[in-house]
């Protein structure tokens, strides 16, 4: 088993040294950029290809680690050079994207090909640091038969876990990728304008929630995201609830229907778990009202 890449990017480099950590042969990389390709060879002991037709004809399975746009105009190259008898349909091809199905390379399956996606649950930056993340992601798979068994067998060579998903909730399961990830960013985001507004300094704040965030995440893998929350909504604290949307009134407006609406979508997770029925009644009272002047 031979795994070439189309693609030198961050998602392409950290794939490729998990994999020749765990003792899989990269054969190489093509890019359309050629310093890339270069240094990504380098970081997997493996060859630089000047063009696709090389880089299939060396590999196996060919991961398509190319961003989302450009997955269409890959298919239409490979199937173009297999019309041409330049490469064969023996290869499995194997694209990354959470959001699009296996299908998206219909010229490949057209063609007789296994096309299959197989999607590492994980943000990406520098190169190893990414693949030693990489260790500890969930990845799902989906795709043709000969395309979920390879990436099962990759998966299970890395030790990497794995869920197969069906191609039409692709889109909803990048859904929540992005709600957990990037709007983690934005919450965290929004916390930080509140601590500005109370005067703390940004760098300082960026410190401070550091080991909030880490505890919190902590609590979460252990216990659930139910019995992790703490806090006054879980606790029924109308009082403190009620400072809160008095001071967010005074002196952070454009927040207010934030904070009221992530409270009430925290309410509606509560309810009949930790929250009773007349609890739950009280907050939307609460989180519902449209002046919270004193």
């Amino acid at each position: 088993m031979k795994i070439g890449f189309i693609g030198a990017g961050k998602v392409g480099k950290a794939l490729g040294l998990y994999f020749k950590n765990h003792g899989l042969k990269i054969s190489g990389y093509y890019s359309k950029t050629a310093k890339s390709a270069q240094e990504a060879a380098m970081l997997a002991s493996a060859q630089k290809f000047d063009n696709i037709t090389d880089l299939a004809n060396s590999s196996s399975i060919i991961f398509i680690t190319v961003p989302d746009q450009a997955l269409e105009e890959i298919d239409s190259k490979a199937l173009s050079l297999i019309n041409e008898h330049c490469i064969d349909t023996e290869n499995t091809w194997l694209h990354v994207s959470g959001a699009h199905p296996s299908d998206v390379l219909a010229g490949l399956k057209l063609a007789g090909c296994a096309v299959g996606c197989i999607h590492p649950l994980q943000s990406f930056g520098e190169a190893a640091e990414s693949a030693d993340r990489l260790e500890k992601a969930w990845f799902t798979i989906e795709g043709t038969e000969k395309a979920v068994q390879a990436a099962k067998t990759i998966l299970d060579k890395t030790g990497g876990k794995y869920s197969l998903i069906k191609s039409e909730n692709k889109p909803l399961y990048h859904a929540g990728a992005c709600v957990v990830s990037n709007f983690l960013v934005t919450l965290i985001e929004s916390g930080i304008r509140f601590f500005e507004a109370a005067g703390m300094k940004r760098e300082d704040i960026i410190q401070a929630i550091g080991p909030l965030i880490e505890a919190t995440l902590a609590n979460i893998q252990e216990k659930g995201p139910i019995e992790a929350l703490t806090g006054p909504i879980v606790r029924g604290d109308l009082n403190t609830i009620n400072l809160h949307l008095q001071a967010l009134e005074a002196r952070l407006p454009s927040e207010l229907d934030y904070y009221k609406s992530m409270s009430l979508k925290t309410v509606q997770m509560l309810e009949n778990k930790r929250l009773t029925h007349e609890q739950v009644e009280k907050l939307k009272q609460v989180l519902e009202e449209t002046s919270y002047a004193e």
